[in-house]
């Protein structure tokens, strides 16, 4: 992948992948990535399957904070038919997706007690029913996790399991934030401008010595995802522009009338779609969560922007 390419460049990030590739032929062996929200936890993820004997098989990526307890086992275990009202077709779990490839959690440091409870159950056992069948199935996962917490003090305050805490972390890696790192900057800047430009179907723009300098001065709180963000925002606020400039960036001197507002956030609401749909596989289940809507808003959204013919799986 390009975007794995550009981060090994710079020389923290090449000794986080270093660590993680070489980790990844031990292809039973959890992993527990730390770190800032939005410093690239899932490309290090994606890095380690990529690098492991697993690579040919599913990469299975989910928000576990995301999962509500009331949904926890249908999420992970997977139901028959007519487990529970609405459920008209069995439907595979997360674990067995996950059948011979990784599945990566994100955010577990923000599990609810009850979801602990049952994810150390599913790591002890290997083995679940879906909800609504009395036999059991098994799966050989490779489990990678991440979260912006500590988890050791997480547990000193009671809220984390210390037995889930040693399941999860028989290795671990640490990712910098962007702001160590600042030689990331702008390889990374050039990279999500050529990537959005693409989604977007417009012209790629080139960023004015003054833009990159501003991007490479920027403290980026919020890390990678900031920056790939505000790339993205300075991409549909430079349409009719010929490069990008500090008035197009969000920390910069902007001018008026830099185009229709409906026009930008038509633009880049569309941009997000593409990149939830890129990130889940085609999956609009999985997209729609990632958005915080629902599937039937998602739907919606797809058909006003006429993407409806993009393939995507349920």
């Amino acid at each position: 992948m390009q975007s794995e390419r550009i981060v090994v460049e710079s020389g923290k990030m090449r000794q986080v992948l270093d660590q993680a590739e070489s980790l990844a032929p031990y292809g039973d062996v959890p992993v527990l990535i730390g770190g800032e929200s939005g410093t690239g936890k899932e490309l290090v993820a994606r890095w380690i399957h990529r690098k492991s004997p697993r690579a040919s098989r599913p990469f299975v990526a989910v928000n576990a904070a995301a999962i509500p307890d009331t949904l926890l086992e249908s999420e992970l275990f997977g139901h028959a038919r007519g487990a529970f009202t609405g459920a008209q077709f069995p439907r595979k779990g997360l674990l067995e997706e996950a059948d011979a490839g990784t599945l990566f959690l994100d955010e577990v440091g923000d599990l609810s007690p009850r979801a602990q409870s049952v994810l150390l159950r599913a790591l002890q056992e290997r083995e679940y029913r879906r909800v609504g069948e009395v036999s059991s199935r098994r799966s050989d996962f490779r489990l990678v996790t991440a979260t912006h917490k500590e988890l050791e003090a997480e547990v000193a305050a009671g809220r984390f399991r210390h037995d889930l805490l040693f399941r999860l972390s028989v290795a671990r890696i640490h990712l910098p934030a962007l702001r160590e790192r600042p030689e990331d900057i702008l390889p990374l800047a050039r990279y999500f401008l050529e990537a959005r430009s693409r989604r977007l179907g417009v012209e790629s723009k080139r960023l004015t010595h003054e833009a990159e300098r501003a991007l490479a001065s920027h403290h980026w709180p919020g890390n990678v995802r900031q920056l790939e963000n505000e790339l993205t925002q300075a991409l549909v606020r430079a349409l009719g522009s010929a490069s990008i400039d500090t008035e197009h960036l969000s920390f910069g001197t902007r001018r008026p009338g830099l185009g229709c507002l409906r026009s930008v956030s038509e633009a880049f609401e569309k941009g997000l779609l593409a990149d939830a749909l890129a990130r889940s596989g085609g999956n609009r289940t999985h997209a729609a969560r990632a958005l915080g809507i629902s599937r039937q808003g998602l739907y919606r959204k797809l058909k006003r922007h006429g993407m409806t013919a993009a393939a995507c799986a349920d």
